[in-house]
């Protein structure tokens, strides 16, 4: 039989090897024990975390609502023409579309062919609503399709062009619409549509300047806006809104391809679309403009 005073030191050595026990276990202090890596998610969060311009992928959600002059504004200010670079598409026998400021104040320009040389434009026609215009080449290619589709928000979309003057192709996802003033608005509001840049490839900095004019495709290939303006700081980009290709078409008199079979033959997916953007600048479907100012 145990005298008290033995029980109590049992006791005492019991606790001592339980609490040992434990502890090397990783019930006592959690700074050493790797198995805490699991029950203090903080680190692993912060680390996956998405960058800012490269937002997940998103399914799409509901239709844009049509312009409204309650859309937010952007003001772009604008600059003195000089000698320039921009991105237009063929949209028919030997037409093609850009953006408006690309041309604007060009005394000649053309769309580059090859190696120094440079096949001259004609027949501008600048749309004095939207900053879209549609020029005519004796040179022609093989034209892209345009979706008459509403366009949806959070819907991706693929840009093709020549950014700072050198091929480069960006994916986007649709963030919402907006208004475009320039300068101090002696044009009015023109509605662009916002979309949110995920991937540039290659990855250039800075300015998108350049693909001004360029094709937006959707993932069957067909053109579903134009790229008209950037913002790198906030990972912006801004296209014409699908009412003002309309309005160009018609001020152009042109009867626009429903498909882009033929200029691409697959669908434009987020692995993809760079290799696409190379077939079509290769076939001249995409081409560098150049401006030149007297």
């Amino acid at each position: 039989m145990f005298r008290p005073e033995r029980l109590g030191l049992v006791g005492f050595a019991l606790v001592f090897i339980l609490a040992f026990v434990f502890h090397g276990f990783g019930g006592g202090d959690q700074s050493g024990s790797g198995e805490y890596v699991e029950v203090a998610p903080r680190r692993p969060a912060i680390v996956e975390a998405a960058p800012r311009r490269r937002p997940k992928p998103a399914t799409p959600g509901p239709l844009l609502p049509p312009p409204s002059k309650n859309d937010p504004v952007v003001r772009i200010e604008d600059t003195k023409k000089g000698n320039s670079t921009g991105t237009a598409f063929s949209i028919g026998e030997g037409m093609w579309m850009t953006a408006r400021h690309v041309l604007e104040g060009c005394s000649t320009f053309g769309i580059v062919t090859g190696r120094r040389r440079v096949e001259k434009g004609y027949r501008m026609i600048l749309n004095p609503r939207h900053d879209l215009a549609t020029f005519h080449t004796d040179r022609s290619a093989t034209a892209l399709g345009f979706e008459p589709r509403d366009l949806s928000r959070n819907q991706e979309a693929f840009h093709f062009g020549y950014p700072q003057g050198k091929p480069a192709d960006v994916r986007s996802r649709l963030l919402g619409r907006m208004n475009v003033v320039h300068g101090r608005g002696h044009r009015g509001r023109e509605p662009v549509v916002a979309w949110a840049e995920i991937k540039r490839v290659p990855n250039i900095k800075g300015s998108l300047g350049g693909i001004s004019g360029g094709p937006v495709v959707d993932a069957e290939g067909d053109v579903i806006g134009v790229t008209v303006a950037g913002s790198p700081r906030r990972g912006r980009v801004f296209t014409t809104a699908p009412t003002g290709i309309r309005d160009m078409l018609d001020r152009a008199d042109a009867t626009p391809r429903t498909s882009s079979r033929g200029a691409i033959d697959t669908n434009v997916d987020p692995t993809g679309f760079p290799r696409i953007g190379t077939q079509l600048r290769d076939n001249l479907t995409v081409a560098k403009v150049v401006c030149w100012v007297n």
